[in-house]
């Protein structure tokens, strides 16, 4: 059982890397349009669009990294409730629910919400910003 319950994690690991490229490609999309945009000197409706487009890529991107960490809580919780039924875990899985074992997440962590602000303000500030040439 413990070994079906691994390889169902592992599923679920690959469709989050997949969701986790799709805020990396999104992320680069609001930074080409801002560059494009800035580069044109745009309108500043144009302007407001891009940074909607940035803030609601911003939020896919919060909401998508922390329900892939929180896909280890669930594992956690689920070989912590196997292991209370009588079955006997492995010692890998007994030093996971140690680990990842415990409440959900509400953020995507520091490494996450650092990568999503740095990338939210690469593509906003190039926009309202004035260049000192």
């Amino acid at each position: 059982m413990e070994l079906e319950m691994w390889n169902i994690f592992q599923t679920s690991r690959g469709a989050n890397a997949t969701m986790i490229l799709s805020v990396t490609i999104g992320i680069w999309i609001a930074a080409r349009f801002a560059s494009v945009a800035r580069e044109n000197d745009a309108p500043v409706l144009m302007k407001a669009i891009i940074s909607v487009f940035a803030l609601s890529g911003f939020a896919f991107g919060w909401m998508v990294i922390t329900r892939a960490l929180n896909s280890w809580v669930v594992q956690a919780s689920a070989l912590s409730s196997l292991e209370e039924s009588g079955t006997e875990l492995s010692p890998l899985a007994g030093q996971f629910v140690e680990m990842y074992g415990g409440e959900f997440l509400t953020n995507p962590g520091l490494i996450g919400m650092a990568y999503l602000i740095s990338g939210l303000l690469i593509a906003i500030l190039p926009l309202w910003l004035k260049d000192n040439r």
